[in-house]
């Protein structure tokens, strides 16, 4: 019987057994499937059971528009997938700048500009450095030389690291945070050291760490402090981490909060451990937001299996690490990629690892011996009560467990694609709602350094259907130096559970004998004319942002925009597709000094990528370039100074005068 022909009950069963790709897939079939994304209780069926966790489900929940936020998840997914963005766009020119929870702060001429670029904020707040150090930190009133760097942004907290030179003293450093919204100093802290110094905050305490502390074996380790928001005063604790832990954040090791839970993970242990067993482990802790959290830390028993060293030699150089919950599970992860050298094969390859990250099954005896008061780490005597110091605690196993094919994602290698060098990538990601890796890279059409041409490449993977299973894709099978082994019999199951995309690149690469003039616009964006080098970014399940240009001090760097969310729009973007470049407009060398030449601009409504018109955008009706005008600024005019405080208001933001993007929603 045909699937139009069934009742709805017995078809929301059936695509129960089909991923969120699959159903907007079979929507589109004809016009009888529609009903699948546009009918209310069965859109919320699918979102409750598929992806409960995500923010699609979340903003449902409390909007009622289910089968909105459902197809909203299903083109972020495909979009994501398929390495094909909604939307690119120019967002600032900053000389420091971070992007946290969709949220981008950046420095620029000594103001702290914070913009939503998840909400598509066309106004950003402005924070005055300087009016903001005289209320907060009066020391800082006699001193014209220092540094401001923005170190965190969550539940409406800025964090930030504020450091000066006396005359004839070394320099000296204050973590100072305030909140946005309310235009109130939270806190000011001088720290004794910054070495690796990060912050992580949810809506009741904020935490910092650095990596400072040097312990008997030489090496340095953590140190966390906590901070209570709503008592407004600093923990009488610090919990010292004696294990040897990653130092570069994203990379080695993550900090992250999670329903109200402290985790800290990384991929580093000790050597004596490795040198004993072979078998590593993640060095992994938790202790609950809570006042007294930091007495009540623990660490899983059995410890978190990592890798088997005899599964080959790493390129310790492209490690990702990073924390997330699962949008289908809610269940908490670690996601790695390595790039090793498996079972002794003449070359590397990239794979993806998801671990579970469950703290849940047991309790450690570490944990339990710190809230029992007996620790085995250190005397009483040794330890004072305001620091905890806790010795992760490691278990030899004589053999490693078995690997769930489910979580391994064999990346690219040069056997089936070209790979790009390690300077060449320095942005690299993982979405693993989609099971996607992408990486931003450097891909020079000629051997001139100064040529640079960012693009995304990327690839991703989808489960074979019944009827496919166990047909092998034999060029997913590389040779290898010795027998069948028990690697080669793990990438033959993924093989037969995925079907591996190949590896695909965007923006196209520009036909040479017929140039398209609107894809040189495009490469424009991505590459903004006069900044180059020096490529860095933060990135997200929905977006991404990375900025090129100077590395000196004080030097200016163009942030780009990258969004994966058919929600998210920026005021004045172009349509990819009716765009016609304006042979009067050349492109701009590097920012003139002088005023905006930013029009009125109209409303026009258009159908968004697929179906279905539920966005509105705007631009300006005077058809821009995507290039700055040459004679405009990036600064921008003054407005009324918000009443909460002296050192903050509001102002437009400036991507409206730099130009504009472009969105690629039909």
């Amino acid at each position: 019987m045909s699937l139009v022909k069934l009742p709805y009950e017995l078809v929301s069963f059936i695509i129960e057994y089909l991923d969120l790709l699959d159903v907007g897939n079979l929507s589109l079939t004809c016009k009888r499937m529609q009903y699948l994304t546009l009918e209310y209780c069965i859109a919320k069926r699918i979102l409750e059971t598929k992806a409960p966790y995500s923010l699609e489900a979340s903003s449902a929940r409390l909007t009622q528009r289910w089968p909105q936020q459902l197809r909203r998840l299903i083109k972020r997914q495909a979009a994501t997938s398929s390495v094909s963005p909604y939307l690119v766009r120019v967002v600032a020119h900053a000389e420091t700048w971070l992007y946290e929870n969709g949220i981008l702060c950046y420095i620029r001429k000594r103001e702290i500009r914070i913009l939503d670029l998840h909400g598509s904020a066309t106004q950003e707040t402005v924070i005055n450095i300087r009016s903001l150090l005289h209320v907060a930190l009066p020391e800082s009133r006699m001193t014209r030389r220092y540094k401001v760097r923005v170190l965190h942004y969550a539940h409406d907290i800025v964090s930030c690291l504020y450091t000066h030179a006396k005359p004839n003293q070394e320099q000296v450093s204050w973590l100072l945070a305030f909140n946005v919204c309310t235009g109130q100093v939270v806190t000011v802290r001088q720290v004794a050291s910054t070495t690796k110094i990060f912050v992580r905050n949810d809506n009741n305490f904020l935490y910092y760490g650095t990596n400072s502390e040097i312990g008997r074996d030489l090496y340095r380790y953590w140190v966390i402090w906590g901070f209570d928001l709503s008592a407004r005063r600093w923990l009488s604790d610090k919990l010292e981490i004696q294990d040897v832990m990653g130092v570069d954040v994203g990379l080695t090791v993550c900090f992250e909060i999670f329903d109200g839970w402290f985790y800290g993970i990384s991929n580093q242990a000790a050597l004596e451990v490795e040198e004993v067993d072979w078998i590593s482990h993640y060095t992994c802790f938790r202790f609950p937001v809570t006042r007294e959290g930091l007495q009540k830390w623990e660490s899983p028993n059995p410890p978190i299996f990592r890798r088997n060293q005899h599964e080959g030699v790493i390129d310790d150089r492209w490690y990702l690490l990073r924390m997330l919950k699962d949008e289908s599970t809610g269940q908490l992860k670690v996601v790695e990629s390595r790039k090793e050298w498996l079972a002794g094969r003449i070359w590397p390859r990239r794979t993806y690892y998801t671990t579970v990250v469950n703290f849940d099954e047991a309790t450690s005896d570490v944990a339990r011996a710190t809230n029992g008061r007996a620790s085995s780490f250190g005397s009483p005597s040794a330890a004072s009560p305001e620091t905890m110091n806790p010795k992760l605690q490691h278990t030899e196993y004589t053999a490693p467990p078995s690997r769930d094919p489910h979580f391994v994602h064999p990346g690219d290698d040069n056997a089936s694609s070209l790979m790009f060098a390690i300077s060449k990538s320095p942005i690299r990601c993982y979405y693993s709602a989609c099971q996607t890796f992408l990486d931003v890279v450097d891909d020079p059409t000629s051997t001139d350094p100064n040529d640079q041409r960012i693009r995304f490449r990327g690839s991703s993977r989808r489960p074979r259907g019944t009827s496919s299973l166990g047909q092998r894709d034999e060029r997913q099978i590389s040779p290898v130096a010795q027998d069948y082994s028990a690697q080669d019999a793990l990438d033959q199951e993924v093989n037969d559970l995925y079907r591996h995309k190949d590896v695909v690149s965007w923006p196209a690469e520009p036909d040479i004998s017929n140039p398209d003039p609107v894809l040189l616009d495009l490469y424009a964006v991505l590459n903004p004319d006069g900044f180059t080098g020096n490529i860095r970014g933060a990135w997200d399940e929905r977006s991404l942002v990375y900025s090129t240009g100077s590395d000196s001090p004080g030097g200016l760097n163009a942030l780009v925009f990258v969004s994966w969310d058919p929600s998210i729009h920026l005021d004045g973007t172009l349509s990819y597709s009716d765009y016609r470049p304006s042979l009067s407009v050349p492109p701009v060398q590097h920012i003139m000094e002088g005023h905006s030449d930013v029009s009125d601009s109209g409303i026009i409504p258009f159908q968004e990528k697929g179906k279905g018109k539920e966005f509105t955008w705007s631009y300006p009706s005077k058809s821009p370039s995507p290039f700055l005008r040459a004679g405009s600024t990036d600064s921008t005019s003054s407005s009324e100074t918000n009443q909460d405080s002296r050192w903050k208001k509001v102002e437009p933001a400036l991507y409206h005068q730099l130009g504009s993007g472009f969105h690629f929603a039909r």
